[in-house]
């Protein structure tokens, strides 16, 4: 609450809209969408926002890029020649996901507290970026199913800043009205890898394969890493940490006070002491038991987006109908629908309330996990559902930054619960495959869609409950805000009556 003077009352900003911001019509809510600047900002806010922009946000999503392009990889090597030349079978391929989880669960939360310290931040990120860069490039050089497994635990344990950690620093330097277009933004850069890593990999085969003696899907993992390392330590001269890190050299002072006051106006508070204190902080709030929930019911949910691939080999398997190459590239159409729907439904969440945006992606997304289960569909719907499974890429930019906006006022709790969302989620995802949706079932999954569909109604119910709980505690804070400054007016008003007396009684002793 901020007191500006005796009969004005002045709160703290909208979390989804400045006080000072126009009104805007939900009519006209197209307009909007590409609105990064705002004109009501002054110049000043403008021109820091697109140094933000261009240094974080896109080093963040290059970042992410780098790390779906190898998980897509994996997938796309196995398809393209990895499964038969090193043996493995359906199940195998299944545990690949199950220990890049295991370590990208393990070591979630203390990521997280460590990227949360402004000194170790700034440095942090580049360096584990560095160490993943020199693992993908061990990749190429797999022998059995054996190293497949060692080297995927190590990437998930090297890639926990990219993603929890992304969404954390994020939230620390724009204000909430601004960060869930630029989430979407980040986000929608994993879908683009995926895309791609499909047409890096039918080149790669086409290309590469057996040149000096390596299979293409061996050269793909060379060629991941001949990309990212260059990024990694690139991110030593523009990743700028946390607002109360040392200020990076790409802002002046000026800009580096302004960025660290625009996020103070809206109640985000900076990095405090580490204590066991904050556990019992973050467990007191729904925040942390409605994230988890929600997350974990997301994620599991969101596995058959990514699966086309298998669908489209069992048909060439069985008919001849689609060559390699063609395996590799036609699910990219799923991830082009991903990069569109989460771009607009971050964008019309400055329009309309989180649900109604939240509460159409998932009918979308139900529509085609019911039509997968029933199967047998017309060919073209099928490939329609594939497409529509794309969809499920808008929930985590919003998911995400509500739940950091929600949790704006305490730092630490929000580093523990972004990263206790992630590390819950992840730790079902990392059997959940291969309990309800095993490859040796694919592509037909009939227990794996009946149970998702289950888990979609799930995600949609536990946001709602989160809503209407955040609007509770926003109701409550603007109650308080009121009464604490009707207690300064009192209190203002009782001071001038002692003033008064003191003035009175000094007149009289002359």
């Amino acid at each position: 609450m901020a007191h500006q003077g005796r009969g004005e009352i002045t709160t703290e900003r909208n979390v989804i809209a400045p006080n000072d911001a126009p009104k805007r019509s939900p009519w006209k809510a197209w307009m909007y969408l590409w609105e990064w600047y705002p004109s009501h900002y002054s110049k000043q806010e403008r021109q820091l926002l697109r140094k933000l922009d261009a240094c974080l946000l896109t080093f963040c999503s290059f970042m992410f890029f780098l790390k779906w392009l190898d998980s897509s990889n994996i997938n796309n090597a196995y398809v393209s020649g990895m499964k038969e030349e090193l043996k493995l079978n359906g199940n195998q391929y299944s545990l690949f996901g199950t220990f890049y989880n295991l370590g990208y669960l393990v070591f979630q939360i203390p990521s997280l507290l460590i990227l949360s310290r402004p000194k170790l931040a700034k440095y942090y990120l580049p360096t584990m970026e560095v160490l993943w860069s020199i693992v993908t490039f061990c990749q190429s050089q797999m022998r059995n199913e054996h190293d497949i497994y060692g080297t995927r635990f190590l990437l998930g344990l090297l890639e926990t800043p990219v993603a929890s950690g992304t969404t954390y620093v994020l939230g620390s330097w724009y204000r909430p009205e601004e960060v869930f277009k630029r989430t979407g933004v980040w986000f929608v850069s994993n879908n683009i890898a995926v895309m791609f890593g499909g047409y890096l990999q039918a080149a790669a085969y086409k290309n590469l394969n057996g040149v000096h003696g390596m299979a293409g899907w061996r050269w793909l993992f060379i060629i991941d890493g001949i990309i990212s390392l260059p990024v990694a330590f690139a991110g030593y001269l523009i990743f700028p940490g946390l607002p109360s890190s040392k200020k990076p050299w790409w802002l002046t002072d000026a800009q580096h006070e302004l960025a660290r006051k625009r996020v103070a106006d809206v109640g985000i508070e900076p990095s405090g002491k580490l204590s066991w204190s904050v556990i019992k902080r973050t467990l007191k709030r729904w925040e942390f038991y409605v994230g988890i929930t929600t997350y974990t019911f997301f994620l599991s949910s969101s596995y058959p987006h990514g699966q086309m691939a298998l669908w489209l080999k069992d048909l060439a398997s069985k008919y001849g109908s689609y060559s390699v190459p063609q395996i590799n590239t036609i699910p990219t159409g799923a991830q082009g629908v991903s990069v569109v729907t989460a771009l607009l439904a971050t964008s019309l969440c400055m329009i309309y309330p989180l649900w109604s945006v939240l509460s159409i992606v998932q009918v979308i997304y139900m529509f085609a996990n019911i039509c997968l289960l029933i199967w047998v569909i017309p060919k073209g719907l099928h490939f329609a559902c594939y497409y529509l499974l794309g969809v499920s890429a808008a929930i985590t930019p919003i998911l995400m930054p509500f739940i950091n906006m929600a949790l704006r006022d305490d730092a630490e709790a929000r580093a523990i619960t972004v990263g206790a969302m992630l590390t819950a989620g992840w730790a079902v995802y990392s059997f959940y495959p291969i309990v309800v949706f095993p490859v040796v079932e694919a592509p037909r999954w009939t227990k794996g869609y009946s149970v998702n569909i289950a888990f979609v109604f799930f995600t949609w119910f536990f946001f709602i409950v989160g809503q209407y709980l955040y609007q509770k505690d926003e109701k409550r804070r603007k109650q308080n805000q009121v009464q604490q400054f009707a207690k300064d007016e009192e209190d203002g008003v009782q001071a001038d009556k002692a003033v008064g007396e003191v003035v009175e009684h000094i007149e009289e002793r002359k």
